[in-house]
């Protein structure tokens, strides 16, 4: 089991020395503020409760969340290399790859039934985003909120896992800002 662990230590380690990251507490409202330097040329900066913890699933998405203990045979992942709940997610796509469309569908397969769809837009850092809430007529299945902007080439798709929406959720998305990276001068 220790070999194991300290293997799924080592993977996410190595995953994530393609970034750079720093936090710092905002004492106000015991929120953390996250600075992350991103390989494809931008700095993303966002803000969270200081009792969800940051996770690096793989380049391409950084999650919050609850912290999962594995002792406790209650807490099950999402996947194995889950060291959060993946309460609140930032996934990076390039915008080449595939379309806001594609992704909304992907969602939609998780319901069983009919599922009820609401778009509107929003406004992050300074950019138009569009926000798609879907929910199932059948209350078991899970409510999710789904926000996409796109900058520097980049599709951003902002998740809410959990059973409602709230204003902290709210509060992360719209602390979300995307700096370019400034390129060295000789």
């Amino acid at each position: 089991m220790k070999y194991i662990i300290g293997l799924l230590f080592l993977f996410v380690t190595l995953l994530s020395c393609s970034t750079k990251s720093s936090m710092t507490t905002d004492n106000i409202n015991n929120w953390v503020t996250h600075r992350d330097t991103v390989n494809v040329g931008f700095i993303m900066t966002y803000k969270f409760p200081d009792n969800l913890v940051f996770a690096d699933i793989d380049d391409n998405c950084r999650c919050v969340g609850e912290k999962l203990n594995y002792n406790n045979p209650k807490d099950s992942a999402p996947s194995e290399d889950s060291t959060n709940t993946r309460q609140w997610s930032i996934c990076m796509q390039d915008t080449a790859d595939n379309s806001i469309e594609y992704f909304i569908s992907s969602w939609k397969t998780m319901f069983k039934g009919q599922v009820l769809e609401h778009r509107d837009i929003i406004t992050i850092d300074n950019l138009k985003a569009l926000r798609v809430t879907l929910k199932s007529k059948n209350n078991n299945d899970p409510y999710r909120q789904l926000i996409y902007l796109k900058k520097y080439s980049t599709l951003f798709e902002i998740i809410n896992i959990f059973e409602r929406t709230n204003k902290d959720f709210e509060t992360f998305y719209n602390s979300l800002t995307i700096e370019e990276t400034k390129k060295p001068s000789h």
